[in-house]
């Protein structure tokens, strides 16, 4: 069967709204990473006419799995998704993220979970012409699981391995290099099109599980995991995640609030 996948571009005017420029201005940031879900980022142009005029500079760069510049995906949560250098990490003030949602903006969280400071991202509705801010507070439930899922790994003996067949999501070879990784570990790999959460409790001899599927499955669906979930990235890097001070090991002494709203 033959799949037809056609993007559905806004058609209105994208641009920042007073409260956000005025944010900004405020918080006296010079650069910011700029970012927008597929619906918006062809008609960034205006967006970044504004932030030139107000002396700000964008950083910005074609993510994993994406087609064009600027453009983010909900699956783009780790470090090294967004393909930005050290320099432009470091040079960035903040993140700016065009869209409606929480779903996008929430991956450039994740993608800082390994961090040890976070840099805030800045929300621009273009349709409720409003301002918001995601952070480290948005997922704090959600990283206190992962990190003891984390933990529970490092001490399991018996995990379970899920793997989708579905086109661009199926790691089955990458997954299989965890028996190399962890010898003393048996791994057993269920295979499915979906994720089937209301089958998991079937194997009840499954320590904690490894997710290879959609990333956000690992973070977002940690309360349908009773024994845990990882995912197959942080899996191979477990111990040395835990190793180092992070925004997930202290759990965001820092954060910034999703409350403001204008």
């Amino acid at each position: 069967m033959e799949v037809l996948f056609l993007e559905a571009p806004y058609p209105g005017k994208v641009a920042l709204g007073a409260a956000t420029l005025n944010y900004l201005k405020k918080k006296e940031y010079t650069t910011v990473a700029l970012y927008s879900s597929v619906q918006f980022c062809n008609n960034l142009q205006q967006v970044q006419k504004q932030l030139h005029d107000a002396n700000i500079r964008v950083i910005t760069s074609k993510a994993d799995r994406t087609h064009v510049p600027s453009q983010l995906l909900g699956c783009d949560n780790y470090h090294d998704s967004l393909h930005l250098s050290e320099k432009e990490i470091d040079d960035i003030d903040c993140y700016l993220y065009i869209g409606d949602g929480k779903f996008h903006p929430l991956a450039l969280v994740y993608a800082q979970k390994d961090s040890a400071q976070m840099k805030e991202i800045v929300c621009n509705d273009p349709l409720s012409k409003k301002m918001s801010l995601v952070g480290i507070s948005d997922i704090k439930a959600i990283l206190k699981k992962y990190r003891g899922s984390l933990l529970k790994f490092l001490s399991a003996v018996s995990v379970g391995v899920i793997v989708t067949i579905k086109p661009g999501q199926e790691q089955f070879r990458p997954s299989l290099l965890l028996e190399k990784k962890f010898p003393d570990k048996k791994f057993y790999y269920f295979i499915d099109n979906v994720v089937s959460f209301d089958q998991l409790e079937n194997f009840p001899f499954i320590e904690v599980w490894v997710n290879t599927a959609c990333p956000r499955v690992g973070f977002d669906d940690q309360e349908k995991f009773k024994r845990g979930v990882i995912n197959l990235n942080d899996a191979f890097r477990a111990k040395e995640i835990l190793g180092r001070q992070s925004m997930l090991t202290t759990l965001g002494l820092i954060s910034f609030s999703s409350g403001y709203r204008r």
